[in-house]
């Protein structure tokens, strides 16, 4: 502005030339400045513009799985070693008026990894379209309509030979067979525990499109406490429209790896399963019972079957995610929980005998309150009489010098959470 005027003797006037974008891309053209009926004088102008239109977007029901926020670095917060897969939906957002195809990898930062420079070879294009089922589409050969449409402007407007011949000499004529890419070494090409459904999209201009982002944690070793899972998602971009991606003389987009990349970090933490159980005593529980405690008050009334005494024992969890799990003990314990709420049936125990045992829920900084028991029958009092191939695990009978005999059971309380892993 101002697109028109008078210019004054000896006067300067400064002119604001605004250019307004949404796609990357070199863009060239002529200032055209007339002067009365003097020969037209032409000032060349050039912009580039560099970085991916397409960005998150938080948006959806709040039935469908959550959204990734638009942020550096999204969080998948704090999950149980080798749990089950964390899912997330992410929206991509295209606020350009071109389909733009996005060919997404994932990439995984280790600790320690030294290497500076990744150097890739491809044979054909880099980033091929692909049907449904994943594999290369067979190209047909024919010229799109964008070419069509190129080809018929050209005609149309009178080039000199000049510029016919330029344009020819920008037009490849030969496809390239063999791409060699040097690039800086960010991370390491992964599928875990990292992944992204699809793995090419297209996302339609002015339009959005949903990916799913997948975090499945793994096992790690007894001797690992933690471990911090980093990584992220490069997105390469493709134009299928020939016109989109090159107007001669005006306008030329690189693709793929020499264009523009969506970039998402990804950050994840594991952990170990663990709950801190608290008794009221430093040794454990220790449960003393005698024959004697089978004999009624009223001897008339006949033997008692069972006499039982318990004790109380509290789970913690002092971790950042909730924790599922199963208490095992077996003949002569028993045990049952003071709260019903925390006990779900959302999975079960793949071990004989153990499907039986309900599946308990504490979620951060919860704690339970447990009832442990001790059974004394009078089927334990045969015990003593059976050979050791009947004997239950940790049973010993103990002979006194008197002549009395104890029996002693030992026994671990098991915890088995979620991912197999236990606990005594």
């Amino acid at each position: 502005q101002p697109c028109t005027g008078t210019l004054e003797a000896f006067q300067q006037l400064i002119i604001e030339i605004a250019a307004y974008y949404n796609m990357w891309g070199e863009y060239q053209d002529n200032l055209v400045c007339k002067v009365g009926d003097l020969q037209p004088t032409l000032i060349p102008m050039q912009v580039t513009v560099k970085g991916c239109p397409i960005f998150l977007k938080m948006a959806g029901p709040k039935a469908e799985p959550p959204i990734i926020r638009y942020s550096s670095s999204p969080r998948f917060g704090t999950h149980v070693s080798g749990g089950s897969p964390v899912l997330r939906r992410v929206q991509l957002n295209n606020p350009s008026p071109f389909d733009i195809r996005l060919d997404l990898e994932v990439y995984n930062q280790e600790q320690g990894d030294e290497k500076l420079l990744d150097l890739l070879m491809f044979f054909g294009d880099p980033f091929p379209l692909k049907d449904m089922d994943g594999n290369e589409a067979a190209s047909s050969g024919s010229p799109s309509k964008s070419e069509v449409v190129l080809k018929l402007d050209q005609t149309a407007i009178p080039y000199s030979d000049s510029k016919k011949e330029e344009i020819s000499s920008q037009e490849p004529t030969t496809e390239k067979l063999v791409s060699v890419v040097m690039r800086t070494h960010e991370g390491v090409l992964a599928d875990s525990p990292y992944s992204i459904t699809p793995r090419q999209i297209v996302v339609p201009g002015g339009g959005s499109r949903d990916v799913y982002i997948s975090f499945t944690p793994w096992v790690l070793p007894e001797t690992e406490t933690e471990r911090r899972c980093e990584g992220f998602i490069l997105g390469f971009v493709s134009l299928d429209d020939k016109l989109t991606r090159t107007v001669p003389n005006k306008v030329h987009r690189s693709q793929g790896y020499e264009g523009p990349q969506l970039r998402v970090d990804l950050e994840g933490c594991l952990r170990h399963p663990l709950l801190k159980v608290e008794t009221d005593h430093d040794r454990g529980m220790v449960f003393y019972s005698v024959a004697s405690a089978l004999l009624p008050a009223k001897p008339l009334l006949g033997v008692l079957t069972d006499s039982v005494m318990t004790q109380s024992l509290k789970l913690i969890n002092c971790t950042k995610v909730p924790l599922y799990f199963r208490l095992l003990l077996s003949t002569p314990f028993s045990l049952f929980s003071t709260d019903p709420k925390k006990i779900t049936q959302t999975s079960h125990s793949k071990k004989e005998g153990r499907e039986q045992q309900p599946q308990y829920v504490l979620y951060p900084q919860q704690n339970m309150l447990v009832k442990v028991s001790f059974h004394t029958t009078l089927e334990l009092l045969r015990y003593q009489h059976l050979p050791d191939t009947q004997l239950l695990p940790g049973f010993q009978v103990l002979q006194l010098e008197n002549g009395e005999r104890k029996l002693k059971f030992n026994q671990n309380l098991v915890i088995e959470h979620h991912n197999h892993t236990t606990q005594v």
